[in-house]
């Protein structure tokens, strides 16, 4: 197994932990007379411990926070952990970013995104030990100290200390936000991703959380005033009566009169114990108006009729064909059963409905119909009008019967 810095120290702490343990709870410890030299010496060699004094030593104030994290033991005037100065941090290398862009370094600019990234894993740890902090102070009524003055210094101390926090919260998050809109409009989308799920998100709880207890704290410093303005009074009757042993006390002229309520009161009807085997009227008689009091047995309901609904479907009405389309019929069975081409012309002067029909109308639907269902049919042109060259109508159309059907229309 390789051996490393880290797993040097790490070892050292493993292998004097009593002195570690004896240092967190004492605070300073002197050599040869609390702890071995070797072990504080080794310590002293792993930067565990830190001169206190001429001959004292004390815990590495990060290690002694790590330690009282864990246990979650909380000195009396534990100040809160800082995030000000990370928020400036992030501030000031998000604004270098712009430089390092036109410059073209994209490692330098890598590295920054990096050391935001660790900014803001450091700034929501450092607020969630806050909360728990707090949170803990709070619920137990601020339980490490023993009198009033301390008990006043120490609100007066987490008030401004909860005071810091919040602001400091309100510009993180003006200073992230930032940093998330722009990262996503200069196509970092994973950074700006980052900041949403590690910090954007969980901002609105800490700031309520945060609200809550600056509400807490507030209360409980007006209780305290009440507290001391009630002692006050106590300290001072309590010196009237050393000053004057002799004072009677305060003269009163109460009313020989008996107040009108006092004589209306009465005390609550008297309600006999029930014993089912007692044989007494007086209790046969309370029985059964308890028996009469007693909800009234429940009654299956009647199951309801389920209404059934008959699906009424109204009959699709017939649509009447046209004399047009009537005619169409007509002509496509003569062109199915027809052995010779024939003409349109003449065969609607045989048909009645097909005359209902303009002749020119007649003919150009009746070329597009028979065309639409694979019938050949070949239209007659007209001459070309005057001074011009080419025939553009035509007068009628020859329709081939359905065993040349299919072939190219004209």
């Amino acid at each position: 197994m390789t051996s490393s810095p880290t797993k040097d120290v790490l070892k050292t702490l493993y292998q004097h932990a009593e002195v570690v343990e004896q240092t967190r709870r004492d605070g300073i410890i002197v050599p040869a007379q609390d702890a071995s030299q070797a072990s504080v010496g080794a310590l002293r060699q792993a930067n565990a411990l830190r001169p206190a004094g001429e001959d004292g030593y004390r815990l590495h104030p990060k290690l002694r926070d790590f330690l009282n994290d864990h246990l979650q033991l909380f000195p009396a005037y534990q100040t809160l952990a800082e995030i000000g100065s990370r928020i400036s941090q992030a501030h000031q290398l998000w604004n270098d970013v712009d430089d390092l862009y036109r410059a073209k370094d994209y490692s330098a600019v890598e590295n920054i995104v990096e050391t935001i990234e660790s900014t803001v894993f450091d700034i929501g740890d450092s607020v969630e030990r806050n909360l728990l902090y707090l949170h803990t102070l709070l619920s137990t009524r601020y339980g490490n100290v023993r009198t009033l003055e301390a008990k006043k210094s120490q609100n007066r101390f987490y008030q401004r200390e909860a005071n810091i926090l919040a602001q400091d919260m309100s510009r993180m998050a003006g200073v992230f936000d930032k940093i998330e809109s722009e990262a996503t409009a200069r196509g970092m989308p994973e950074l700006a991703k980052f900041v949403r799920m590690n910090l954007q998100a969980h901002l609105q709880t800490w700031q309520h959380a945060m609200a809550e207890m600056q509400a807490q704290l507030s209360r409980e410093i007006f209780r305290i005033r009440q507290v001391e303005d009630s002692h006050k009074h106590l300290a001072r009757l309590d010196l009237l009566m050393r000053q004057q042993p002799s004072w009677p006390g305060f003269e009163l002229d109460p009313s020989v009169e008996i107040p009108a309520f006092l004589l209306a009161a009465r005390l609550p009807d008297f309600v006999p114990q029930i014993e089912p085997q007692d044989t007494d009227h007086q209790f046969v008689e309370a029985m059964v108006k308890e028996v009469a009091a007693l909800p009234p047995q429940p009654v299956e309901p009647q199951p309801k009729e389920i209404k059934r609904f008959k699906r009424v479907v109204d009959e699709r009405p017939v649509k009447k064909k046209s004399d047009a389309a009537i005619a169409l019929d007509r002509l496509a069975g003569a062109a199915k059963r027809a052995t010779d081409k024939f003409s349109l012309a003449e065969w609607r002067e045989t048909d009645d409905l097909a005359k209902t029909l303009q002749p020119h109308i007649w003919l150009g639907f009746a070329v597009l119909a028979l065309r639409e269902q694979k019938y050949r049919v070949e239209v007659v042109s007209s001459p070309a009008r005057p001074g011009e060259r080419f025939r553009h109508r035509f007068h009628d159309a020859m329709v081939h019967p359905a065993l040349v059907a299919g072939a190219g229309k004209v």
